[in-house]
């Protein structure tokens, strides 16, 4: 049965892929359709050839069995991913909401921004450092880094580091010097480095798909041939070690000690395909949620209502509801908003929009959310497209693809990292480029 799963998925997102015609690789419908593939099908293929890795508490708590719970599952998901196409399908036909901008670049300027946004980025992070009592004190208790990174909110200021590599690759696509790749090479290491230094791959991950994305608006469209399917190959090798370096360094308390002893016993595809993929609580939430435990919206605005409420935080709810999963998994038993954080436990098993919109209103939930989702990608695309060398509006593309979604976590990180963006939107557009309208 799972094995079925796995071919129907993977036909349903070639579906979708060919669908979407001779649209551009990044256009919303190919770009979710490979994003899909890539987070939900190494899991399911996983899980088909070993079956006793699949979490019991969630067939416990459910009370279903592997197959049923997968057959589920990938019925519900079918109806989530066609809503998701529905919504930018459907919205791809209204009319653009900015109009189309051309125009020239300051090369100069465009140079001196990348500068002072890297600044910012590596400053904020020295500062954390500083606080904390510095690099060496991060790496030996890694284990620990939620605790650290709480109240840094310093930290909001890294995605500048990002966008400054961006910057470059325009710099190097208005001039095409040596000098600036060099830069762009060692700007780019030295962010991978600082993500990777807080034990977690998503980041450096989500580093790397939007310098491709850039790379493929700035300096030219990407196709595949034998050179991209060549260079894509190593990347993904590069990929794949890495995602099995990280969690070793993640879990122990110090690094040397990790790498030299117990790098063999945790580099296990097991860890690899739980860490880079959400699916067992998407299979979680269609198995344990019925009309008769479902939330109904129960506490969905008391994320908004608790950084304003004064209050013992132990007899709050939780703003991550990710939280509510994580208790009824770990304590084998129903929990719901807006509980207090006392009776909780402090692991998280994120909702991400399938568990948000499952867990509330079930099918139709799924349908809602996931055609809104649908639309807000297309709308983030065509305003990329109204300037498409813009490394903010690059950014925000791949963080919507990736990262938005209507859970409590997702928007409140969202809120964050808003102001980051306009700000650095509106420097490359006043400071770097020199616009005129085009006619729609």
């Amino acid at each position: 049965m799972i094995f079925l799963c796995f071919f129907w998925f993977l036909l349903l997102y070639f579906f979708a892929y060919k669908l979407a015609g001779k649209s551009e690789l990044f256009s919303p419908l190919k770009f979710v359709a490979i994003k899909f593939a890539l987070t939900n099908l190494p899991f399911i293929l996983f899980i088909a050839f070993n079956r006793g890795s699949f979490v019991k508490n969630i067939l416990l708590v459910c009370n279903v069995r592997l197959d049923d719970a997968f057959l589920k599952y990938t019925l519900i998901q079918t109806v989530a991913f066609i809503s998701l196409c529905a919504g930018m399908i459907l919205f791809k036909a209204r009319k653009p909401l900015v109009s189309p901008r051309s125009g020239t670049y300051n090369y100069l300027n465009a140079k001196i921004l990348a500068f002072a946004f890297f600044g910012i980025g590596f400053g904020a992070y020295a500062v954390f450092l500083n606080r904390i009592g510095g690099l060496g004190y991060l790496l030996h208790h890694m284990s620990q880094r939620i605790e650290l990174q709480s109240g840094q909110y310093v930290l909001i200021l890294l995605p500048f580091m990002v966008i400054s590599c961006l910057l470059l690759l325009l710099c190097i696509k208005l001039k095409n010097r040596i000098a600036d790749k060099i830069i762009l090479l060692l700007f780019a290491i030295v962010t991978i480095i600082i993500f990777s230094s807080f034990g977690a791959r998503k980041s450096a991950v989500l580093f790397v798909i939007t310098f491709l994305v850039a790379l493929h608006y700035t300096i030219g469209h990407l196709k595949f041939n034998r050179k991209t399917i060549a260079m894509g190959g190593v990347l993904l090798a590069s990929l794949l070690f890495y995602l099995f370096i990280i969690p070793v360094l993640r879990e122990s308390s110090g690094s040397d000690k990790s790498i030299n002893q117990s790098l063999a016993a945790n580099a296990r595809a097991r860890k690899v395909v739980y860490s880079t993929s959400y699916t067992y609580i998407d299979i979680f939430a269609a198995n344990y949620f019925n009309s008769e435990n479902a939330w109904y919206f129960k506490g969905f605005f008391a994320p908004v209502v608790v950084p304003f409420t004064k209050a013992d935080k132990k007899q709050l709810p939780q703003i991550d509801q990710g939280v509510y999963f994580g208790s009824i998994i770990e304590f084998m038993k129903h929990f719901e908003p807006p509980m207090p954080r006392s009776e909780l436990t402090k692991t998280s098993w994120p909702t991400e929009n399938f568990g948000l919109a499952y867990a509330n209103l079930l099918l139709p939930g799924i349908i809602i959310f996931f055609f809104l989702q649908g639309m807000v990608f297309s709308l983030v695309y065509r305003f990329m497209l109204a300037d498409p060398k813009n490394a903010a509006l690059q950014f925000l593309y791949v963080m919507v693809i990736f990262d938005f979604n209507f859970s409590s976590l997702r928007i409140a990180e969202f809120i964050r990292l808003i102001p980051v963006i306009a700000i650095a939107f509106i420097l490359i557009h006043y400071f770097v480029g020199k616009y005129k309208t085009s006619k729609v």
